[in-house]
């Protein structure tokens, strides 16, 4: 498959402990677990007043060899990926199933990502792209890439092939740019949505009609050759500045027209506290919360050599351009949102099934879930 490098997680066989939250910290938050057992939860949002999740499943036994890889390269298709309701208990039912979802190789599972929701309709983004999915296999010609919009009963409609516009917008780009899309991210803003592509490496605008304009691009990079080798973007936030966009390559944009700036974010010491974002959300005050997926540090390397599979949470107020770390010590969280109880929800275990992973695994002991970040009440934005 084209641009396997921009999707999100490429796991390595590589053995990993058990690693656990560390013992918080006197000002730490507090931390609990809402739900457990999903399927490669992702994106994340609130509906009318219930707790949505898009789990991107497992794939299917429709299996297929990209084009120029060896036969051995398998990536299989099923309608395994949903969006599910959490409970008040704690249990989670399906909302919407029986969407596209495929498995790499590697094991990452592409299907449901990114959520958003209006006054009527949840917006739920499907990845990949129908340009490289078979032809003959009709689930993904028809859901792969789409923006689908869901409506609070349950029924639901594709409003947007947004998967299939970016890949084409790619094949009007010179070199180095590939030719790949994986839409991620989505905002639901208006009578509208955008939509960050982690394959294109676009903002989208999709208008109230399925209309696609592509609002800003970020030049493909190859250098440094690196986990990630392109800028990925992941997410989108609206603040009282403007747009913000969260990427993979450990950056945060801020779109001008078409055309992105970067923010630096550090801490009192001058480092970098953005390593691989792929969540991004405010609160009612204006902070915006920064998921890092991927810690920083050699990649697909286990602690206690590196931290590279334990994620974080930033906080960020561009009012004031001060940043801090919320809670560190997170596995593989994904994506985020701010609750109607004023507290920050974060998808972990992105990569992990409704089971404990085996021992010597990303996900060793760990399934997908919840969990629920107490945020300070009345606080000053700072």
């Amino acid at each position: 498959m084209a641009g396997r490098k921009r999707h999100l997680f490429a796991l390595l066989a590589a053995g990993v402990a058990v690693f656990l939250l560390p013992i918080p910290a006197a000002a730490a938050p507090t931390v609990t677990t809402v739900t457990s057992g999903l399927d490669s939860p992702r994106g994340i949002a609130f509906f009318h007043g219930k707790l949505m999740v898009g789990e991107a499943g497992h794939g299917g036994s429709d299996c297929f060899s990209p084009p120029g890889a060896p036969p051995d390269v398998q990536l299989c298709i099923g309608a395994t990926s949903r969006v599910s309701r959490v409970n008040s208990n704690g249990t989670h039912t399906p909302f919407v199933s029986g969407l596209f979802s495929v498995v790499t190789p590697e094991g990452e599972a592409l299907g449901v990502s990114g959520l958003s929701a209006s006054d009527d309709r949840l917006l739920v983004q499907i990845g990949l792209t129908p340009r490289e999915v078979p032809s003959s296999n009709t689930l993904g010609q028809k859901q792969a890439g789409q923006l689908i919009s869901i409506r609070p009963n349950g029924t639901w409609k594709a409003i947007a092939p947004v998967g299939a516009f970016d890949f084409d917008y790619t094949t009007t780009l010179p070199a180095p740019q590939e030719h790949d899309s994986n839409p991620y991210g989505v905002l639901a803003s208006g009578d509208g949505a955008y939509v960050a592509d982690a394959g294109s490496n676009t903002l989208d605008w999709v208008n109230e009609h399925g209309k696609i304009k592509i609002v800003a691009y970020d030049p493909f990079r190859t250098n440094p050759p690196t986990f990630p080798t392109d800028s990925v973007p992941t997410c989108v936030v609206r603040t009282e500045d403007g747009l913000l966009v969260g990427e993979l390559a450990g950056r945060l944009l801020k779109v001008h027209g078409s055309t992105f700036t970067t923010i630096d974010l550090k801490d009192s010491a001058g480092n970098s506290l953005l390593s691989h974002v792929t969540g991004c959300t405010t609160d009612r005050q204006g902070n915006v919360y920064l998921v890092n997926m991927f810690g920083p540090g050699p990649v697909f390397t286990p602690p206690p050599a590196s931290k590279f599979f334990i994620g974080n949470v930033v906080k960020y107020n561009p009012e004031s351009g001060k940043a801090s770390m919320l809670i560190d010590g997170l596995r593989l969280p994904n994506m985020d949102t701010v609750g109607p109880d004023g507290n920050l929800y974060v998808t972990i275990g992105a990569v992990c099934g409704p089971t404990p992973g085996p021992a010597g695994s990303p996900c060793a002991g760990l399934t997908g879930g919840v969990i629920k970040i107490v945020l300070p009440r009345n606080e000053e934005n700072d």
